[in-house]
């Protein structure tokens, strides 16, 4: 048998077979997800992605979208340039960044196919279960409905990329552990963990899952020449880079929390519950409530509270049994470890939100895999042939359950009205879910079913401050839509509670302003700038900083240059921010102050790192010349 001039009776036909099954389950997960490939961008993906236009208009390069990042104090330069090699598809045509995506989660399935049959031959499994056990681990890894969110939101490209290069490491390492090169194993480490830390930070990960591998499947395997060196440089020294980092950043982890309505120790105990709840998902223990949001998980308080103490008592007795049996049962330890591991950062002490489906895109694998091979080694060690049978009913009805729910998932986010009105419902108390409503009916010019969410919010989330702002921005957008009693509202916002998205629809109000469509005085603007930079919620140095800068914009619109320039200058003390600085620039060559916009260009240029000065020396150059002018 040859296809196209390959001798197939050269290979077992079970690697045939294998690959063959293989095959289909990359076109079955092609099948599964196309339907949400006409799905819409959400949420982040604006914010991340907005200025491809510029780039797609010719009046900025790829390489300033891909070195400007916001996600970020790296930027995530390398998932950015991804997104800038498609500018021109932004933002009218969502289907080829989402096609992108999934070829992406296509190419990490095949290496995760790959990266078994590398562990297996580290476990000396026959090549047979080898192929079997890297067979269904991809097949459930791929159709696992966890991974709708990571693959059909856009901007978790760089969860997928990070991902990619997290596995072309491990293969390079695997590879070299393998053959006892230590060359091919630093190059898995340097180039693999660089290429995915760029991509995303949870890149740096890499070495903490080599670590896990080392302690459970190839403890037993001999170790290559000058290993204690090598791993002290290569694995442990980055660690105590990170840990150095954070001893460090200790004051920005405290001011992460500034904009949370929990405490560091209120994440931890909450985490702890996520963490059990990811588990009864990934095993479809839980087999709904996938999606978006889930802002509206409860924060726990106490340690004492019984639910709290055996969810983080269940983590305990994981992490304790894990390390006891790593050596005698080395693939549960692997599962357990390789999925804490996954979640070690974004799901620990970062002041990050509390619940993402994401954060398991490749934390799943291991447990996954321990959950295929315990199927596998119990059917082995059964005698009862109806045991056999039966297990083998149970494992294909479970295994078929994956795709089915996965293909619910894809076929909810093809229908973006459907999807929106059902995790709103689903999510009742979920401000992130209804305020993604009223942007999605907004969008659509279905202003009455817009202002039908915002007023439920008015009710559900009448301490917020946010409810108060849509409708604000509604009564721009709709004639139907009146103005709020602005003196009632202006008083709400001198202790209405913090939301995410508050400096974002002020600044969509004065645009609307701007053009002629809201009603609102400068007066009113002044005082609801004014009375939410008093409030105490907003105190941290980020809001007061957009709230300078959108005093600024307001005064600017007003041709107020002078009052523009002062609350610039505010801005730019509490962030520095580089856009930031060149508007200050300009307004200071409004007011006719040359001097100081040339004291300032100097300075700002001179903080450039080199790469920044490259990009950037056009248009300091241009600035040069408008000062001297």
């Amino acid at each position: 048998m040859y296809i196209q001039g390959i001798n197939m009776s050269t290979y077992p036909r079970s690697q045939i077979a294998y690959s063959i099954l293989f095959f289909l389950i990359l076109i079955a997960t092609v099948g599964i997800y196309w339907p949400g490939l006409s799905s819409i961008f959400l949420l982040d993906d604006e914010m991340n992605l907005q200025k491809l236009t510029e780039v797609a208009e010719g009046t900025s390069s790829i390489w300033f979208f891909t070195l400007e990042g916001i996600s970020s104090q790296l930027g995530r330069p390398l998932a950015l340039l991804t997104f800038a090699l498609q500018a021109d598809a932004w933002p009218i045509n969502p289907f080829v960044f989402k096609y992108v995506n999934l070829m992406i989660h296509l190419i990490n399935g095949c290496l995760i196919f790959w990266l078994i049959l590398l562990i297996t031959r580290c476990m000396a499994l026959s090549e047979k279960r080898g192929f079997l056990l890297a067979l269904l681990t991809t097949l459930v890894w791929l159709l696992h409905p966890l991974q709708v969110s990571t693959v059909l939101y856009v901007v978790q490209r760089m969860t997928q990329l990070s991902a990619l290069f997290t596995l072309v490491g491990l293969l390079f390492y695997l590879h070299g552990r393998l053959k006892n090169r230590l060359i091919w194993m630093s190059i898995g480490v340097v180039i693999g963990g660089i290429l995915a830390v760029l991509s995303k930070e949870n890149g740096i990960l890499l070495v903490l899952y080599i670590i896990v591998l080392e302690a459970t499947i190839l403890y037993a395997m001999p170790k290559p020449r000058y290993w204690r060196i090598w791993s002290s440089i290569f694995l442990y020294f980055p660690l105590i880079l990170l840990a150095g980092y954070f001893l460090i950043d200790v004051n920005g982890i405290s001011r992460s929390y500034e904009i949370r309505d929990f405490t560091m120790g209120e994440r931890l105990l909450t985490e702890a519950g996520i963490l059990i709840e990811y588990l009864t998902k990934i095993f479809l223990l839980h087999p709904y409530g996938f999606g978006l949001f889930h802002d509206d998980y409860p924060v726990s308080r106490s340690l004492w509270d019984i639910s709290v103490l055996i969810e983080v008592s269940c983590i305990i007795v994981m992490l304790i049994t894990a390390i006891l049996v790593r050596r005698i049962l080395p693939v549960l330890a692997l599962g357990i470890l390789w999925f804490f591991a996954g979640h070690i950062l974004e799901s620990s002490f970062v002041g990050l939100m509390l619940y993402f489906e994401h954060r398991n895109y490749l934390p799943m694998l291991g447990v996954i895999f321990t959950a295929i091979y315990g199927i596998l080694w119990l059917f082995d060690y059964m005698s009862s042939i109806f045991l056999r049978k039966f297990l083998i009913f149970c494992s294909v009805l479970w295994l078929s359950t994956f795709p089915l729910i996965t293909w619910s998932q894809t076929d909810l986010w093809s229908k973006p009205p459907v999807q929106t009105v059902f995790w709103a419902q689903e999510h009742p108390n979920s401000a992130s879910a209804q305020s993604h409503a009223i942007v999605f009916f907004l969008r659509i010019k279905e202003h009455a079913q817009a202002e039908m969410y915002v007023q439920d919010m008015l009710k559900s989330f009448s301490e917020h401050t946010s409810p108060y702002l849509y409708l604000i921005s509604l009564s721009c957008m709709s004639a139907k839509t009146s103005l709020p009693d602005m003196q009632q509202t202006i008083n709400h916002f001198k202790t209405s509670k913090y939301d995410l998205v508050t400096t974002e629809l002020l600044a969509f109000i004065l645009e609307e302003r701007q053009m002629g469509h809201c009603n609102l005085s400068t007066e009113t603007m002044e005082k609801i700038f004014n009375t939410l930079r008093n409030n105490k919620n907003y105190i941290n140095s980020n809001s007061q900083a957009s709230f300078y800068n959108l005093y600024s914009a307001l005064y600017f619109f007003e041709k107020q240059f002078e009052l523009a320039l002062l609350n610039k200058k505010q801005a730019v003390k509490l962030k520095n921010k580089l856009q930031w600085h060149l508007d200050l620039i300009d307004l200071l060559l409004l007011n006719g102050k040359f001097g100081e916009a040339k004291q300032i260009s100097t300075k700002i240029y001179e903080q450039l790192n080199p790469l920044q000065k490259k990009l950037y020396a056009k248009k300091f150059q241009d600035l040069e010349v408008l000062i001297l002018n």
